[in-house]
């Protein structure tokens, strides 16, 4: 009895292991490319796990697709081939996502442990993988590997193929990309990976080099832009938030949503104003200890200045609000992950996220992220709402409470992952 009853809890222990996701102590792994690290973080973390890349680069078929496409790769450099509709297509994994699960599922199923010791002790507390967390390992593995694929394609779709994808007004590619000198550097980027196509050792690699080029290219790294925040921009704020007295405030944080300038010669839009003149008035009514000023480099299409960033001048300018009560979010690029990206840097600074926040706006824009047609886009584009128990208070004001499942990555968006 006493063994049946000691197997029982071992079981039970495995299953909660097995369930376990984001812990504040982990140590996010670096590849030295923070945007190749946000997007694809599965990746950084098999090159830095020596066994498991062993066993990825000695399979048999792994090694077949990993040769075809490094020939692919020195063919392009020397063939006739310029349009990026002969030179992009190869590198997409659509096409072969159907085979590659079946061999990556029996790759784990056969190195189980290897896997599994990488799996618990990085992909589930990293929280990269947060909306995964209560899924068996080999499961959360295959749906990470499908991200890894989907978010490829979807870079060298956008960037090197031209394709419109989510939002093409502030997301697009910067140039035309039939035009001479596009397909110029289409060819010159198969040149120089070819030239480190041995250290391109496992079969994800050379899509992978191709999508982070095209990237490069395109001077699309937002996602590492500022970083890291709490060294810098948000060094005052992170200090302040690890001696706050939570229990002084009915909420935890405001977060303070963008609204991109038209022109470059406008740090702040009219409307930007506004949102932090609401947001400024419940900080210095006492309700939350920060402000999250939320936005990224959206508007003008490439524009020089960022959200987020600009709001917290402006607190600091017009109402005295010190820094080390601002927390900028740089990178969000919409109003869903306005919300999302402030849940994200508040669990990693330590704050409060059982309690209610603030979503502090201009009156239009709470209409808008106050109406169910609000869920339903978090829905579409997230796969979840970043909040839950949201409720409109005022004309400015709506209350919701932090979901963990905000620190997923999203290979959806790979601007803001």
């Amino acid at each position: 009895m006493k063994r049946i009853n000691a197997i029982i809890v071992l079981m039970l222990m495995a299953a909660c292991a097995a369930a376990q996701g984001y812990d504040k102590n982990y140590r996010r792994l670096s590849s030295g490319d923070l945007t190749a690290d946000k997007n694809f973080y599965l990746l950084t973390v098999i090159d830095k796990t020596s066994d498991v890349r062993a066993v990825l680069a000695g399979n048999v078929a792994l090694k077949s697709f990993l040769q075809a496409k490094v020939g692919i790769l020195k063919a392009h450099v020397t063939d006739t081939c310029s349009y990026p509709a002969s030179l992009m297509p190869d590198f997409l994994w659509k096409s072969d996502t159907a085979s590659l699960a079946g061999e990556l599922n029996h790759v784990y199923a056969a190195n189980k442990k290897v896997f599994d010791k990488m799996i618990d002790a990085h992909l589930r507390p990293s929280g990269y993988y947060q909306r995964f967390a209560g899924m068996a390992n080999g499961v959360l593995l295959a749906r990470a590997w499908s991200q890894c694929f989907y978010g490829m394609d979807y870079i060298i779709n956008q960037y090197g193929l031209g394709k419109r994808m989510r939002y093409p007004h502030i997301d697009s590619v910067s140039y035309v990309v039939t035009s001479r000198m596009y397909r110029t550097t289409l060819k010159d980027i198969m040149s120089s990976l070819a030239e480190v196509s041995e250290g391109l050792d496992v079969f994800y690699k050379p899509s992978l080099a191709v999508a982070m080029q095209l990237m490069q290219a395109n001077d699309r790294d937002e996602p590492a832009r500022l970083e890291p925040l709490e060294e810098g921009v948000n060094k005052a704020a992170f200090e302040q938030s690890k001696k706050t007295d939570w229990k002084k405030y009915r909420y935890a944080a405001i977060v303070l949503p963008g609204a991109g300038p038209a022109l470059t010669t406008t740090p702040v839009s009219p409307n930007g104003k506004i949102h932090c003149d609401m947001a400024a008035r419940r900080y210095l009514a006492g309700d939350a200890p920060f402000i999250i000023p939320s936005g990224g480099y959206c508007y003008p299409f490439q524009g020089p200045y960022n959200e987020a960033v600009e709001m917290k001048k402006y607190l600091m300018e017009k109402y005295n609000i010190p820094a080390s009560a601002i927390i900028v979010e740089p990178q969000a690029r919409h109003t869903t992950t306005n919300i999302r990206n402030a849940v994200r840097l508040m669990v990693r600074y330590g704050i409060p996220v059982t309690g209610p926040a603030l979503f502090v706006t201009s009156m239009s824009q709470t209409k808008y992220a106050a109406a169910d047609s609000f869920d339903a886009r978090n829905i579409r584009e997230l796969g979840y709402t970043p909040y839950t128990r949201k409720k409109q208070l005022t004309n400015h004001v709506i209350e919701f409470y932090p979901v963990m499942e905000c620190l997923h990555m999203d290979p959806l968006d790979p601007l803001d992952p």
